[in-house]
């Protein structure tokens, strides 16, 4: 068996010098006219076709593996022999280039193969085979590779691993630059590990390459900064998305004034300094609200009170003027809460009047009416869209027996349960401090493909840690929710100064 596969080995090794070795001695004897000895004859014997010996096969262990390489050698009776007279032999190159053109196909689909298999081996990257075979494919390789060091990150990110993630995004981006995922994940993990410059100028470089995904870049920031409790930067630029995407200006007017709101002072001075140009592109009645919550971060109380209690006169918005109403209830002045929602009242519309009614009557500490409020709410029309408003503003002004008549309401429609976004109950009644309750809308509900619930049953608004379970900033990293749900939870964690003992903003919960 051994001595067979050496024979053979061997008789391939003949077999590559022999096609260039034969067919040079031939091509020279063809070349001088095919006279003198015919290279590849035995010069013992006559030149007789079928009969004269072939010297080239004289080595081989088995003469037929000759025969590809030169055709005129033919089996006989007597052996093998040589075809054809002398004046008739001549070389085959077209044989050896189809050997040599088979032999380095052959070398290149085993390399494809070997490099693929190693591609798939060391990084895991999906590779595909063609990829690596076709050089039209080679450029796609890179991304390939990109987007599974993407997804491995996405992992460890989810799992705290920022070092880990951050690395992996470092080597996807060098392999895809034009991977718009992987820099947006690696300019917010690199803010969560405190790399502030070159997360924001990633940010915002994102923003401006990328017009498509601009809302999403802006989203993301925005999330990342308010996590992070990076308030006046997040002023800044949600001042900035107001007066460029006018379409959701209130959107980001409410990110500014919940930015100013916790900012500390010598930061809501430089705020101002800084974005006075810009200030003033906003609407009349955002512009107002702003300057009150930055007087009150200035200490400026009775300035800051005269501007909330203004009855503003320009076109109504009822974002503005529920955050007005609010507002004044939240610093002590309940009555001009109360006489300014009297006024506007019919203008905010039934379900957000009742709100504001619940809001006010909460923070003047009467239960009673706050609870009446609340339950004609609750007899209103409902659908998921309502049911979500309703859990944020739960979120941001928790009462356990509010959230579980919200709770059995829901439950005695069973088309509305079925509709209503499970994940949102699940942390409304978590902040509300139902966790029983909250525990039924793990499992009922709308429930997202990727809803994994964490065994929390309460929430820690002190901590701003990635890692720690009952965190805000780790829940909203894990847990689908939407865009209001995390905005009214961000809300609520405590600023970075109230966390190191200093005194929190006014009216800040």
């Amino acid at each position: 068996m051994l001595q067979r596969l050496l024979n053979r080995l061997a008789d391939t090794g003949r077999f590559v010098g022999g096609m260039l070795y034969w067919n040079a001695r031939k091509s020279a004897y063809v070349w001088r006219g095919r006279r003198g000895q015919c290279p590849c004859q035995n010069e013992s014997d006559d030149s007789i076709a079928g009969r004269v010996r072939c010297d080239a096969i004289l080595h081989w262990h088995n003469p037929a593996r000759f025969q590809p390489i030169c055709p005129l050698l033919a089996h006989t009776a007597q052996g093998w022999r040589c075809s054809v007279h002398a004046a008739q032999v001549r070389p085959y190159w077209g044989r050896v280039f189809r050997w040599i053109g088979l032999a380095l196909v052959g070398a290149y689909l085993a390399g494809t193969v070997a490099v693929w298999a190693g591609l798939r081996a060391v990084g895991g990257a999906p590779v595909g085979w063609l990829q690596v075979a076709w050089p039209g494919q080679w450029r796609e390789i890179k991304p390939v590779q990109s987007a599974h060091l993407f997804r491995q990150a996405m992992d460890s990110f989810a799992q705290g691993r920022l070092p880990e993630a951050h690395l992996k995004l470092t080597t996807a981006r060098a392999l895809d630059p034009a991977n718009y995922d992987v820099a947006l994940l690696l300019a917010q993990i690199s803010m969560f590990q405190r790399s502030y410059l070159f997360s924001d100028d990633l940010f915002m470089d994102l923003w401006r390459k990328y017009p498509a995904t601009r809302l999403r870049t802006a989203i993301v920031y925005h999330d990342t900064l308010l996590s992070l409790d990076r308030m006046e930067k997040l002023a800044e630029f949600t001042v900035m998305m107001a007066s460029t995407d006018p379409g959701r200006a209130v959107v980001w007017v409410r990110s500014a004034l919940l930015a100013a709101r916790s900012m500390r002072a010598e930061e809501a001075a430089r705020f101002r300094e800084k974005q006075s140009a810009t200030l003033v592109l906003l609407a009349p009645h955002a512009q107002l609200l702003l300057a009150a919550e930055l007087d009150l971060r200035a200490g400026d109380e009775s300035t800051a009170l005269a501007a909330f209690r203004r009855k503003f006169a320009g076109p109504f918005n009822p974002f503005y003027a529920h955050y007005q109403i609010e507002r004044l209830a939240g610093v002590g002045a309940t009555g001009d809460a109360q006489a300014l929602l009297d006024a506007q009242g019919q203008q905010l519309g039934e379900v957000e009047r009742l709100m504001a009614q619940t809001t006010v009557s909460q923070l003047t500490g009467d239960r009673v009416l706050a609870l009446a409020s609340f339950r004609i709410l609750l007899r209103q029309s409902l659908n998921a869209e309502r049911v979500e408003r309703l859990a944020t503003f739960l979120i941001m002004h928790p009462d356990a027996g509010f959230f579980r008549e919200l709770h059995d309401r829901v439950q005695r429609e069973p088309p509305l349960e079925g509709t209503v976004d499970g994940a949102t109950m699940w942390i409304t009644g978590v902040a509300c401090g139902a966790p029983v309750e909250a525990e039924f809308w793990q499992k009922h509900g709308r429930q997202p493909s990727s809803a994994k619930y964490p065994q929390v049953t309460k929430l820690d608004f002190t901590s701003r840690n990635l890692l720690a379970p009952g965190s805000v900033c780790h829940l909203i990293n894990v847990v689908p929710l939407s865009r209001d749900v995390i905005l009214a939870l961000l809300g609520r964690v405590a600023p970075q100064e109230a966390m190191v003992g200093r005194k929190a903003g006014p009216g800040r919960r």
